[in-house]
């Protein structure tokens, strides 16, 4: 068996990950215990977390014949592990605390592994599976409070004040029964680990309801999930180009009422990313079904979010996507006050319709129709978990493609403009070094030393990640966001939450030919939101720190005032993990 990454820094309580990796520390304590409960912790480790992994390993290497167990785990970890959630060995419909051991269709293939039959006898206990564990019944009351922006920051795990905060949930909170009564549902993902997100619809009660999936990133489970879960189709995003990603984080909710809901996050479908890292989720209003003989244009947003979505869609070409297009195109948007901006791959040009469709070009064309006039000396804030290559200096690509469209307003033409300051929001070394996780923190920073020695001018406009209004300061932040503020109006002029990272895949890039009408290639599937004020709140600005003639404040994700770079700091790359 392989040995855990993390070693004795292990944080994880998921009996799939005990059945996958070795952890020498606590096979230490356990040998020494009676295997019913009874051990001696040393006092270095965290006594509450060790024995509810000392727990899982009773379970799935109970001490009688443990080593002819451990030998078991070996060979089966020769082949993929099974995930008693993905092996058919359950079903549900409800949320009890215990599995059914029965088939959950007959045709569906046993697995008859040993790994199987140990995980398939284990308690089922939401506490042993998912770390911060909510009240059940209480998330459409949280999303009622948080009008009109209804933007959340993920749970952090070691961040217990986040385990309470009013703008903190949970992935088993978004499928609260609460919000609705879930029929059947979307993700559109990178990485998803099917087992884990199974698991959290069983916890939810609807492990039973159809579930597309739509990934970028292969794993053996997706491709086999059909065989053992009739139930899940998943299917592979393809791509045009071998450097492009399906890089969407979005749900799709169908309710039983013929009611549905939108979610738009940062977050891949995996333990790591909803355990210590700081990832945004945007959650819509419920969105009711439209009366049989509305009209074909009826239940439209004041920001077309509802056009906008379909046709992101319909770029996806997947036939069984197309229940859900129309099931969007008879729902209600209406209640929907934030615009939808995606990515799709392709070279794009600008319409009389709709101007420039996707990537910069779209928040561009947006901001210049509807944000207020902005002092060109407000900066633009980026923030990502990855850059891409950027060129050989800020003008190459920043700011004559990038900036040049986040820099617009609905300042009349003809008034001659100055190029604001553009600043980066990456993590430090030491940000990640000091992080929850140390530097396993950085692992979901893939930004690469060879990327880094070609533009050391981005040094120069690199901000750190500071976040202790929101107890988040140690949680690296996967979350993606770009917006332009005041400090001293104390306000905001807008703010995009996306899965976009600052690269011209996500965004794109104009070619340079003069001759022909610009177009804008992008690589990649992205999707994200853009939060107006006149939209939201009927105002020019959102309030910055203190709400705001009864408007709340806008929930930023970071500390302002930034904290620039010192001279001897320097950006966490991936090439740091090396070693560890």
């Amino acid at each position: 068996m392989k040995e855990c990454p993390y070693g004795e820094k292990c944080y994880r309580k998921n009996p799939i990950h005990f059945g996958e990796f070795s952890h020498a520390h606590l096979d230490a304590i356990y040998a020494k215990g009676s295997g019913s409960g009874d051990y001696d912790i040393p006092a270095k480790y965290s006594s509450e977390l060790i024995q509810t992994q000392l727990k899982l390993l009773e379970k799935v290497l109970p001490k009688e014949g443990a080593k002819k167990e451990k030998e078991a785990n070996v060979s089966a970890t020769k082949t993929p592990v099974t995930d008693p959630f993905v092996s058919g060995s359950s079903t549900s419909g409800s949320s009890s605390s215990s599995f059914s051991t029965s088939q959950s269709a007959s045709s569906a293939p046993k697995d008859t592994s040993n790994l199987a039959k140990k995980q398939k006898m284990m308690d089922r206990n939401i506490r042993d599976y998912i770390p911060v564990v909510v009240e059940k019944g209480g998330m459409a009351k949280k999303l009622e409070r948080a009008a009109p922006y209804n933007m959340f920051l993920t749970a952090i795990t070691d961040s217990k004040p986040t385990h309470s905060e009013s703008l903190s949930v949970t992935l088993q909170e978004i499928l609260d029964e609460s919000l609705g009564e879930i029929e059947s549902s979307v993700q559109i993902n990178f990485m998803v680990d099917i087992g884990w997100l199974l698991g959290h619809y069983y916890f939810a009660g609807i492990l039973d309801k159809p579930l597309l999936v739509l990934y970028g990133d292969e794993s053996p489970e997706l491709l086999s999930i059909g065989k053992f879960k009739p139930q899940v189709t998943a299917i592979g995003v393809k791509m045009p180009t071998p450097f492009a990603t399906s890089h969407t984080k979005m749900m799709l909710l169908g309710y039983r009422d013929n009611s549905m809901r939108v979610v738009i996050s940062t977050a891949n479908l995996y333990e790591d990313d909803w355990h210590n890292r700081t990832q945004g989720v945007w959650i819509s209003p419920k969105l009711p079904a439209l009366p049989e003989d509305a009209d074909t244009g009826a239940g439209e947003s004041q920001t077309g979010f509802k056009q906008d979505l379909m046709l992101y869609l319909v770029e996806y070409k997947i036939s069984q996507l197309q229940p859900w297009i129309a099931r969007i195109r008879s729902s209600d948007f209406s209640a929907i006050n934030v615009f939808f901006l995606g990515s799709v791959p392709g070279g794009h040009r600008e319409s009389s319709v709709r101007g420039h469709p996707w990537g910069h070009a779209r928040l561009g064309g947006l901001l210049a129709k509807h944000a207020t006039p902005i002092d060109d000396r407000i900066p633009v804030i980026c923030q990502s978990s990855s850059i891409g290559s950027l060129g050989a200096n800020v003008q190459a690509w920043i700011q004559q493609d990038f900036v040049n469209s986040l820099k617009k307003d609905s300042t009349p033409l003809g008034k001659l403009r100055q190029m604001p300051a553009f600043k980066m929001i990456y993590p430090s070394f030491s940000n990640v070094s000091g992080s929850h996780d140390g530097m396993l923190g950085g692992g979901c920073l893939p930004y690469g030393k060879n990327t880094n020695d070609k533009q050391p001018w981005l040094k120069d406009h690199l901000q750190q990640w500071k976040s202790s209004d929101r107890h988040r300061s140690r949680a690296m932040p996967h979350i993606k966001s770009y917006t332009r503020y005041n400090l001293q109006d104390r306000s905001v002029y807008w703010f995009v939450l996306t899965s976009a990272n600052l690269s011209k895949a996500a965004w794109g890039c104009f070619n340079k030919n003069s001759n022909i009408q610009p177009c804008l290639r992008i690589a990649n599937y992205e999707a994200g939101v853009l939060f107006l004020p006149r939209f939201v709140t009927g105002e020019d600005t959102f309030p910055l720190g203190n709400n705001r003639d009864g408007v709340p404040s806008f929930p930023l994700p970071y500390d302002v005032p930034l904290t620039p770079y010192a001279p001897d700091d320097k950006p966490f790359l991936m090439d740091y993990l090396q070693g560890h």
